[in-house]
């Protein structure tokens, strides 16, 4: 009796520790898996800041306001066996994950998998409801991306049995098999980037940090969030103070900043309106990401009086039982790696408005004539 508890619970914890990757990660390899960066001493006039020694990877909480039901496909092995040695999954085919949100659960069943259609490289976004193996365009597994993260990316034919997703300042692959196409979203590729990451420890950086992942992704730029706040320091253009300690920058500053930095090659807008919610479906369904403004409290936007300001990026939305929901990267929950998140309209539009203390604003950029 007692060898047959010893065999179920064996089988218990193999199952329970699997990722998709067929792996089990333990505390060392995801410490392996992470970007580890040297400590640097960046000095500006009349301040130095110390940067940490590397950029951990925590698992992702999504921001939903209500329960949203995603239909998984069963991960299939379809690596080639000749760049790794285990296949992306070892799950049961009929066992349901449920990922905790911080305010509700997201359910995941899997089905069958429906034949995907290799024409279609549009923008999409995906679901990870498993922590995953990241690999380079090369097939190398360079890390893990946590469960419970949306990323964008897209289908490229060159790499059958992959998508390609957005992380950080690259493309990287995910097995195909690994993640959930949110089919009803409306996404414009983007990856976060964190302002905490890198070689500047940029506690109060979300404005240039922002600014990077918009030029980037909507411009094609190759800015660094580093580079950016050293340009934003030397040039006196943070004007609520220093962007490694307590201080920050204006909307109206972060727009010079953008012009500046890019010697006059890009222009900024500020398209804020009475109704800041139609403004922003209208520039994504015109191809346009934007900066925004919002009261942000313990790593997320929220709808609270006198919460401190932050700068994200959004970059998608997604109507989900009937509600409107906005996706948007966030330099501040980027660290480690983490990409998209999600609020819904209501509660971002109310985050907006209760930013009394900063002008607002919904900030484009484009190219100068």
């Amino acid at each position: 009796m007692r060898i047959i508890i010893a065999a179920v619970l064996s089988i218990c914890i193999a199952l329970c520790t699997a990722g998709c990757g067929g792996e089990n990660v333990s505390s060392t390899d995801k410490k392996n898996s992470t970007t580890t960066e040297s400590k640097t001493k960046i000095s500006f006039t009349g301040q130095a800041a110390m940067q940490p020694a590397s950029d951990p990877v925590i698992t992702m909480t999504q921001s939903d306001t209500k329960t949203a039901q995603q239909t998984q496909a069963v991960p299939e092995t379809t690596e080639d066996t000749t760049t790794t040695s285990s296949s992306e999954t070892t799950e049961s085919s009929t066992k349901a994950v449920t990922s905790q949100t911080t305010q509700s659960t997201t359910t995941v069943s899997k089905t069958v998998p429906e034949t995907s259609d290799k024409t279609d490289t549009s923008s999409k976004l995906y679901y990870f409801p498993y922590t995953t193996n990241l690999r380079d365009k090369n097939r190398n597994k360079v890390g893990t991306i946590d469960a419970g993260s949306f990323y964008s990316g897209h289908y490229d034919p060159n790499y059958e049995g992959y998508v390609v997703i957005n992380h950080r300042y690259r493309e990287y692959l995910i097995a195909s098999s690994c993640v959930i196409e949110q089919k009803g979203a409306k996404i414009l590729e983007t990856a976060a980037i964190g302002q905490m990451g890198g070689d500047i420890y940029g506690k109060k950086a979300c404005g240039p940090t922002s600014a990077v992942i918009l030029a980037n992704y909507q411009l094609g730029m190759k800015w660094t969030k580093d580079e950016v706040i050293v340009f934003c320091e030397q040039n006196d253009l943070n004007d609520q103070g220093s962007l490694t300690s307590g201080g920050g920058i204006t909307a109206p500053n972060l727009m010079k900043l953008i012009e500046s930095y890019s010697g006059g090659t890009v222009k900024a807008n500020n398209f804020y309106g009475a109704d800041p919610i139609s403004i922003l479906k209208g520039l994504i369904d015109s191809g346009e990401r934007s900066i925004v403004v919002s009261s942000y409290r313990s790593g997320k936007i929220v709808a609270q009086p006198d919460s401190p300001a932050h700068f994200v990026v959004i970059c998608g939305y997604e109507y989900i039982g009937g509600e409107l929901y906005f996706y948007y990267a966030d330099p501040y929950f980027a660290g480690g790696g983490r990409s998209l998140m999600r609020v819904s309209a209501d509660t971002l539009a109310a985050s907006m408005n209760y930013v009394t203390k900063e002008p607002r604003c919904i900030i484009t950029v484009e190219k100068n004539a």
